[in-house]
């Protein structure tokens, strides 16, 4: 019998579903009827309204957490004819035939499943298409994929450049995902700087940012230590240590270790002798800080009277002088880089 809008009777009992378990703890129930061919809101058609097929939607919520006792919500006569594969029902959920109580068999874990459809029949022969809808906690943190990665910047590079590091991936959903990142420590001189965008899923990707120029002859190596916190509260967090190598361009040139050399040598001085040795270094590594030698031709001995060893810088005499020579003043240019 249909007595007023919104509110539906079979046999004079009120057609709410009632629901229990110890593991529900909110419940949102919203019942839509729709009758075939003709609105059953029309009060020209409320006789015989129950012999046509009547569709009962019921969308319950459940959150997962714990409650001391049942949540009842009102009786509606359900008769299911057995359990119905695929739908979690005798698995996940208890139903009563006789009574219609629905109730949780087990904690329900809406990361394995989100949601139940199962069809009952009640005693007036009601088709109900039941959906339970498991809400999201907080229960997973979000997840570094690696606790440790080493991440190698160029020195010099531009401030504002970006790169993309592994985001932390969090199982829940909406606020319960990851929200946000931090460096903790490690950012000396605050030489980076984290920002985030989100992807077409809930994922919120990461990049690191250079917010100072990067100099690797005054620091080589930056150890950063990174958080990602969800939207919890109280949070769940994550942290991943960041290890970024500058490194090295050929942004230095060699230098020598004294601005001039001297020396005096005698005229009857053999060819082969060694005379004096230059040294320089330069401040990069790797080629880039090897360093070189050889005498700038174009400005002192012509003649080659002295020749000078590429790597040592061990200056000797080349043929015999046939004047007095001062190999002080002689220039020798570094050549780096080879």
């Amino acid at each position: 019998e249909l007595r007023s809008v919104g509110k539906c009777y079979i046999n004079n009992t009120p057609s709410l579903l009632l629901l229990s378990g110890f593991d529900i703890a909110q419940l949102f129930l919203f019942v839509c009827l729709q009758g075939f061919g003709k609105s059953i809101m029309d009060p020209s058609h409320r006789e015989g309204l129950w012999n046509r097929r009547i569709m009962l939607m019921v969308y319950v919520a459940l959150e997962l957490l714990t409650v001391q006792s049942p949540v009842v919500l009102g009786t509606l006569e359900l008769q299911l004819d057995e359990e119905q594969p695929g739908t979690g029902v005798g698995n996940d959920l208890d139903i009563d035939e006789s009574t219609g109580i629905i109730k949780t068999a087990k904690v329900l874990d809406r990361e394995l499943r989100d949601r139940y459809n199962f069809i009952a029949v009640t005693m007036t022969g009601v088709t109900v298409e039941v959906t339970i809808k498991v809400n999201d906690i907080n229960d997973h943190a979000p997840t570094f994929t690696r606790k440790r990665a080493t991440f190698k910047i160029p020195e010099q590079t531009a401030i504002g450049t970006r790169f993309s590091l592994e985001p932390a991936v969090d199982a829940d959903q909406g606020q319960f995902t990851t929200q946000g990142y931090l460096i903790k420590d490690g950012n000396v001189g605050q030489a980076f700087t984290l920002e985030t965008r989100k992807g077409s899923s809930e994922v919120l990707y990461l990049d690191l940012v250079v917010n100072a120029i990067l100099d690797r002859e005054k620091r080589s190596t930056y150890t950063l230590s990174l958080e990602a916190f969800d939207g919890g509260s109280p949070k769940r967090t994550d942290q991943m240590t960041l290890d970024i190598i500058v490194q090295d361009i050929n942004d230095n040139a060699p230098v020598f270790n004294q601005s001039r050399y001297h020396a005096i040598i005698s005229e009857n001085l053999q060819p082969g002798s060694n005379i004096l040795q230059v040294f320089a270094t330069d401040a990069d590594e790797g080629d880039n800080g090897m360093v070189l030698y050889e005498i700038n031709r174009r400005q002192s001995d012509p003649d080659r009277y002295f020749v000078i060893d590429s790597r040592t810088g061990v200056i000797t005499l080349n043929k015999v002088c046939q004047c007095q020579c001062v190999a002080g003043g002689r220039r020798w240019k570094v050549c780096p880089d080879h």
